[in-house]
């Protein structure tokens, strides 16, 4: 997914969604609640200091669903001769998987997505603050429920997702 990132807009490298057809910046990170619910181990990521997480994971809405479509980012494999490098995908995570889209049924929770101009910068996370949000509400990887947050003019709009 081609996608030009504003390095000013968080402290650490947001995860990427694809909605309506833009990729755009996700403060919420649904791979996490991956290990923790399936107590699979989490490959040990080589981190950055924008990237603690060590790695960077591109999702989609489709059809409601919630769609990992892509992960970047390098782990560490204990081979035969030690520990080396290697580059982290989608089919090396879910090597059972036939297909790159895998669905994020491990995952409830809310996905937040900055929108509009930032009006205060946080170096902790994904604490800055944004002219306006989207709030999307996933249980077991199906869209529920989507919020608008206008905070310049002060309004809320929710809008259950329906198929």
């Amino acid at each position: 997914m081609a996608y030009e990132r504003n390095e000013k807009m968080a402290a650490q490298l947001p995860d990427i969604v694809l909605l309506n057809g833009k990729a755009r910046d996700l403060y919420s990170n649904p791979l996490e609640s991956f290990w923790e619910k399936t107590g699979r181990k989490r490959p040990d990521f080589k981190t950055q200091q924008n990237c603690k997480r060590g790695y960077v994971a591109s999702w989609s809405i489709e059809r409601g669903n919630l769609v990992l479509t892509d992960i970047t980012g390098i782990y560490y494999r204990i081979g035969l001769f030690g520990r080396r490098e290697s580059q982290i995908t989608v089919g090396r995570l879910f090597p059972k998987s036939k297909s790159h889209a895998i669905l994020a049924n491990w995952f409830s929770g809310k996905l937040r997505i900055p929108d509009g101009n930032m009006t205060m910068y946080e170096h902790v996370g994904y604490n800055s603050r944004f002219e306006k949000e989207i709030i999307i509400t996933i249980e077991k990887g199906v869209a529920i429920k989507t919020v608008k947050l206008d905070y310049t003019k002060q309004t809320l709009v929710v809008n259950p997702i329906t198929m």
